[in-house]
């Protein structure tokens, strides 16, 4: 049963205690985090508020995708929108009627309404009209007050480019550093760089890229990921904004450190005075406890057009490490990204998965590494694969006695390969449809 949202500040059905306020939208906004660095099984089947798709259980249908809506159901929608924004002074405090507001714009977003404008608009201008005075930001106000920022960020999140350059040009730009390092407002300005065209973008970089070291050290990492991740779509931002976060942890310079950066990154942890050993030598290059946003961080960097300065980190680091990366929960992801990402030279991604020779069964009987391991088989050739379930079968016992191990042992047919070497490269030399009409065969 997945989590129940219940009025802001109270804890749904079977979820305990209520929470205050603050408390609970801490909670929510790490959950709408965690959902873009981990995947549903990791969260344990929790259901993920505002925006997340919610996994599916055994079993359960498909969801219809493409499916046109009832005639009737646009116009309910724009009436609906309509008493919302006739009522919208009485409903910008209660927190159910919040909840219902930020619901409705989400809705008629999707719905591709044109009401949504309209309400958006509206709640805009209830919650941050243009100041009087130049100095003034009714928009920073309300992201820094914990009950009308979710308006306005639900706001922002449906808003179009023309709609967010007028909001950050008229009332955020030259405030970013305040507002990126506010306990509250920060969320904010991550909806806005999640959705930013991109010559916002690039003067959200010019103006707080120098100062990023400001919101890490505030505990405000979203602030960065979000960055990285709206430059991850603007390619001519690339090369500044990987120096403005190389900066920002310390190293950039000398060109040395760099080697070091993945386990800064990862671990969200900047050279400090006693990172240097005697005689001011650089550390070398280690992997600590991987963070979520660390893990998000790299993921984007692997996504740029140049991905070398995260590669030359990763190919740094021993063996050990990069398979204690593949095994950690939102470490394993900076893998996924290693594989997926269509930057990543394939020289570089074999030279890499070759550090992971003679670790194959530490990854198969562990949750998160048999999951990496299953990815790194689905892209390797042939021979690749024979390596590997060469290596699993001199150890058939260890991966049997595992859960994990068993499942890999399955998936990989390591007994057939075991018993008949010659069917298991046949078979494995077939498309992969043929593979699973085969399937019997893998299992007999």
């Amino acid at each position: 049963m997945g989590v129940r949202r219940g009025p802001r500040g109270r804890a749904g059905p079977g979820m305990g205690p209520g929470l205050e306020p603050d408390t609970a939208g801490y909670f929510r906004r790490a959950l709408e985090t965690l959902q873009e660095g981990l995947s549903p099984e990791e969260l344990g089947g929790a259901e993920l508020p505002l925006g997340g798709a919610e996994p599916k259980g055994k079993g359960a249908e498909p969801a219809v995708e493409g499916a046109e809506l009832p005639p009737s159901f646009p116009p309910l929608l724009g009436q609906l929108a309509e008493a919302f924004e006739e009522h919208l002074p009485s409903l910008l405090s209660p927190p159910s009627a919040s909840l219902c507001l930020q619901e409705a714009l989400q809705v008629l977003h999707r719905s591709q309404s044109p009401a949504c404008a309209r309400l958006c608009d509206a709640l805009i201008g209830h919650l941050a009209p243009p100041g009087p005075a130049p100095g003034d930001s009714a928009l920073v106000r309300g992201l820094q007050d914990p009950e009308r920022s979710r308006l306005l960020e639900a706001a922002v999140a449906v808003s179009g480019p023309r709609r967010l350059r007028e909001l950050f040009r008229g009332q955020l730009r030259g405030r970013l550093r305040g507002v990126a390092t506010h306990r509250v407002a920060n969320h904010g300005l991550q909806r806005l760089l999640d959705h930013a065209p991109d010559d916002v973008v690039g003067e959200v970089l010019q103006e707080l890229g120098p100062a990023l070291g400001d919101a890490l050290s505030r505990g405000h990492p979203g602030v960065l990921t979000a960055l990285l991740g709206a430059c991850r779509r603007v390619p001519a931002l690339q090369q500044e904004a990987l120096r403005c976060l190389f900066q920002a942890f310390g190293c950039w310079e000398p060109p040395e450190r760099r080697r070091a950066c993945v386990g800064l990154l990862a671990g969200l942890r900047p050279f400090g005075g006693g990172d240097k050993g005697e005689e001011g030598a650089e550390p070398e290059p280690a992997l600590g406890p991987v963070t979520l946003h660390g893990s998000l961080l790299l993921q984007h960097l692997l996504h740029f057009g140049d991905p070398g300065p995260v590669l030359g980190g990763l190919e740094a680091l021993p063996p050990p490490a990069l398979t204690a990366l593949a095994r950690s929960p939102p470490g394993s992801h900076v893998w996924d990204a290693l594989l997926a990402s269509p930057t990543v030279p394939p020289r570089a991604r074999r030279r890499l998965l070759r550090k992971l020779k003679g670790h194959f069964v530490s990854l198969a009987c562990h949750r998160n590494g048999s999951r990496v391991l299953d990815t790194v088989w689905a892209s390797s050739s042939a021979p690749a694969r024979a390596a590997i379930a060469a290596e699993l079968a001199s150890q058939r016992h260890a991966l049997h006695s595992d859960p994990h191990g068993r499942g890999v042992a399955r998936a990989f047919a390591i007994d057939l390969f075991l018993r008949r070497r010659g069917l298991w490269e046949r078979l494995q030399a077939a498309p992969a449809r043929h593979r699973g009409v085969l399937g019997p065969l893998l299992e007999d």
